[in-house]
C-alpha cells in the first residue's frame, strides 16, 4: 500500500530545524506517510492555502485564528505543540543598561508590532511592569528589518534595545553589543500543527500517523544528536544562513531544550498567546482559547503508552 501523502507549509524559516530533521530521519516512512514540507512566510497566503485545500496543515498561525473561529465560525484547529517557550529572549542594549527594568523611558525596536514577534515583546514588557500603553517604554517598528538591522541600530545609538534569537545574539556580542538573556516567557510559537476540523474528520488515520511521526521526530532529535547535527548542518544551514558549526550547535541546543516529548500546549502558553490575539482583536474577549485546540488524538497516542516506551 502506498504511503499517505500530506502537504504541510511552515510559517517561518525558524521552524525549519524540526521539519528538515523529520524529513531526513525516516520517521514519516516509518509511519506510512509521505510528507511534503515547504515554507510559506505570508500568513494570509498560508491560511487561504489551507482553506482552499492546496495544503493539508500549517506549521504555525498561533494567534491570528482566534478571531476567525470566534467571529466567522471557521473550523481551524491546533492539534499539537512542539515547544511552549518564547526564544527571542536575547535583549541587546547599550552597556549602561543592566536589566529589563532599566528600559523604562527607553525606545525598543521590533520588526512589526502587529506580528507575533512584536506582540511577544509588548506582552513580555507588560509582564515585567513596563506598559507600552502607559508610556513606560516606547515600542517602535522597523518593518522588513532583519535582526542584524535592529541590533546594529542599537549599537549605533538609534534605539535603546531590541530582542533577538540565537545565533544573532552571538553575532551581536562579537560586534561589541551588550546582550542580556531574559526569562523565556511561556508562549505558543514555532511548530504548531494547525489544520481544519473538516480535514481532521475526513483524514483521521492520516492524523494519527502524523502525530506518531511527530513524536518520533522529537525522539530522534533528542536521542540521536550526532545524526541530527549532521542533518542540520547540511539542510538547515542554507535556510537559516548559519555561519559556522558553532551556530549549528547553538540551534541544536536551543531546540533540544525546548522540544516537548509529549507535544501538548501548556496552559500558560495558551493564556499568553491569547493575550496577543486580544491585543489585535479585542472583540474576541469572550472566546475560550481552548476551543481552538483538539489534543484528543495526541492523548489517544499518549494513553497507548507509545511515547513513554520510546524513552525507556
Amino acid at each position: 500500500m502506498a504511503n499517505a501523502h500530506l502537504r504541510i507549509i511552515y510559517r517561518s524559516n525558524s521552524h525549519a530545524p524540526f521539519w528538515v530533521v523529520a524529513g531526513k530521519s525516516g520517521v514519516w516512512e516509518k509511519n506510512g506517510l509521505d510528507v511534503d514540507t515547504s515554507p510559506q512566510l505570508v500568513r494570509e497566503k498560508a491560511v487561504e492555502a489551507l482553506k482552499s485545500k492546496h495544503v493539508d496543515l500549517i506549521s504555525g498561525n498561533h494567534h491570528n485564528l482566534y478571531v476567525r473561529n470566534a467571529k466567522n465560525g471557521e473550523d481551524f484547529v491546533h492539534l499539537a505543540q512542539a515547544a511552549n517557550n518564547w526564544t527571542e529572549n536575547k535583549l541587546v542594549v547599550p552597556s549602561k543598561i543592566r536589566s529589563v527594568q532599566e528600559l523604562r523611558g527607553k525606545t525598543i525596536v521590533a520588526d512589526k508590532l502587529s506580528s507575533h514577534a512584536g506582540l511577544n515583546i509588548w506582552l513580555f514588557l507588560r509582564q515585567e511592569g513596563l506598559d507600552v500603553d502607559r508610556g513606560d517604554v516606547k515600542l517602535v517598528e522597523q518593518r522588513g528589518s532583519s535582526s542584524e538591522d535592529r541590533w546594529r541600530g542599537v549599537l549605533d545609538g538609534e534605539y535603546d534595545g531590541t530582542f533577538i534569537a540565537i545565533p544573532h545574539d552571538a553575532r551581536a556580542a562579537k560586534a561589541g553589543a551588550h546582550v542580556i538573556s531574559v526569562r523565556q516567557m511561556p508562549m505558543i510559537r514555532g511548530v504548531t500543527l494547525t489544520t481544519t476540523m473538516s480535514f481532521v474528520k475526513s483524514h483521521e488515520e492520516e492524523i494519527r500517523r502524523l502525530l506518531r511521526g511527530f513524536v518520533d521526530a522529537v525522539h530522534f532529535f533528542l536521542t540521536r544528536k550526532a545524526e541530527t547535527l549532521e542533518i542540520l548542518r547540511e539542510h538547515a544551514t542554507p535556510i537559516l544562513h548559519l555561519q559556522s558549526d558553532a551556530e549549528v550547535d547553538a540551534i541544536y541546543d536551543e531546540w533540544a531544550q525546548s522540544l516537548q516529548r509529549k507535544p501538548y500546549p501548556s496552559p500558560e502558553a495558551i493564556a499568553n498567546v491569547f493575550q496577543l490575539a486580544l491585543r489585535r482583536d479585542p472583540e474576541v474577549q469572550g472566546f475560550n482559547p481552548l476551543a481552538l485546540w483538539d489534543t484528543h488524538y495526541l492523548r489517544e497516542l499518549d494513553d497507548s503508552g507509545y511515547i513513554d516506551k520510546l524513552y525507556q
